[in-house]
C-alpha cells in the first residue's frame, strides 16, 4: 500500500516515463521535507532504473524489494557522509556491477554533510561512468552545495494525498484527522502523529493558550501545562501557528475552508476573541520560541516567555 502511493505519484511517473525511453540522467537530488518519503522515492527510482517494467517478479525487483542488491550501495554509512564516504563511493564508482548492467548510488540526507565530502562527490556526477546512477536525498535543498544542486535533476517530492495517507491509518477519527491536518501531506510524519496518545491532549493545550489564557496569574498554571508536554513543545507551538493561520483565514471569511475543518466551532471562536493584528504578532512570538529552543535555551524559560509572551500581545492589540 505504501509503495503505491509513491508509484502513483507524479514525480514517479515522469522518472519511469524518461527510463523507458532512456532518456533519464545519471545524477539526481530528491527533496523533500519529509526524509522517510525522499527515502521511499529514491529505492522506487533505482528499483525502476533496474526494471522499468516495476515487474515484482524478476531478480533485480526481488533483491530490491527486501533492499539486497548488491549494485545499489547505501550512503552514508554512519550519521552523515563524511570524505571517507564519498572517497569509497568514487573508488567503487569505477568497478563493474555484479548482478545486474547498472551500479546505483543512493545518498541519503545530504545536506547534513560536509563541504569536503560533496566536494568530492562533484567530479563523479558531472562526468559519471556509463552504467552508474546517483540519487541524493535532502530535507533542505539550501544546505547542499550549489555545486552539487548544479550538476543534479532537482525533483522535489511533493506531499501526498490525504486520503492516501489516511488508508494507512488505524486509529479514533478524532486522532486521524488530526494527524492529517498536521502531517501536512508526509507519510512519515502523519503515521508517527497517529500514534501519538498526546495529540489531541496539545491540540486542547493550544486552544487554551489561544483562546482561555487571559491573565498573568494564570501564568504560572499555564506553563507548567506547556512542560508537561515539553517533549513535544515543537509539535505544540506548530499547532498553535497552524490555529492562528486558520483563525485568521475565518476572520476574513466565516465560510471559507479550514485546515481544521472538524474543529470549526473552537477556530471560529478563536477568530471571534484575537484580532487580526494580534493573530500577526502572535506568530512572530512563535517563531521567536522555536529559535530559542533550536539555541537550547531551557524549556522553562521558554515556556515561561511563551505564556507572557502571548498575554502581551493580546493585552497591547485590544
Amino acid at each position: 500500500m505504501l509503495s503505491e502511493i509513491f508509484e502513483q505519484s507524479a514525480e514517479f511517473k515522469n522518472f519511469l516515463h524518461l527510463v523507458r525511453e532512456e532518456k533519464t540522467a545519471h545524477s539526481f537530488l530528491l527533496s523533500s521535507k519529509d526524509a522517510f518519503s525522499a527515502s521511499q522515492m529514491a529505492m522506487l527510482f533505482a528499483r525502476a532504473l533496474l526494471c522499468p517494467d516495476l515487474c515484482g517478479r524478476c531478480e533485480n525487483c526481488k533483491k530490491m524489494l527486501v533492499n539486497a542488491h548488491p549494485d545499489v550501495k547505501f550512503f552514508p554509512q554512519g550519521g552523515k557522509l563524511l570524505v571517507e564516504d564519498s572517497k569509497k563511493i568514487v573508488d567503487e564508482s569505477f568497478t563493474k556491477p555484479i548482478f545486474s548492467d547498472k551500479k546505483i548510488f543512493i545518498i541519503q540526507n545530504v545536506d547534513l554533510s560536509t563541504d569536503e565530502a560533496q566536494n568530492k562527490l562533484l567530479k563523479s556526477l558531472e562526468e559519471p561512468q556509463k552504467n552508474v546512477f546517483y540519487i541524493l536525498t535532502t530535507t533542505n535543498l539550501d544546505k547542499v552545495l550549489p555545486t552539487i544542486r548544479s550538476r543534479c535533476n532537482k525533483i522535489e517530492i511533493m506531499p501526498c494525498q490525504e486520503q492516501d495517507i489516511e488508508k494507512l491509518l488505524s486509529c479514533s477519527e478524532e486522532q486521524k484527522q488530526l494527524a492529517l491536518k498536521i502531517g501536512q501531506g508526509y507519510v512519515a510524519r502523519t503515521l508517527e502523529l497517529a500514534k501519538k496518545k498526546n495529540l489531541a491532549g496539545l491540540f486542547d493545550l493550544a486552544v487554551g493558550l489561544l483562546k482561555d489564557l487571559s491573565s498573568s496569574k494564570e501564568a504560572v498554571v499555564w506553563s507548567r501545562k506547556i512542560l508537561d508536554e515539553k517533549a513535544d513543545f515543537n509539535l505544540l507551538i506548530e499547532i498553535l501557528s497552524m490555529l492562528v493561520e486558520d483563525a485568521l483565514f475565518a476572520k476574513v471569511d466565516k465560510n471559507c475552508k479550514l485546515r481544521f475543518e472538524g474543529k470549526r466551532k473552537v477556530v471560529l471562536q478563536i477568530a471571534e476573541a484575537l484580532s487580526i493584528k494580534c493573530m500577526a504578532n502572535l506568530q512572530s512570538v512563535f517563531d521567536k520560541a522555536v529559535r530559542d529552543l533550536s539555541y537550547n535555551v531551557s524549556p522553562v524559560l521558554v515556556a515561561d516567555n511563551l505564556v507572557m509572551n502571548i498575554l502581551e500581545v493580546k493585552y497591547l492589540c485590544k
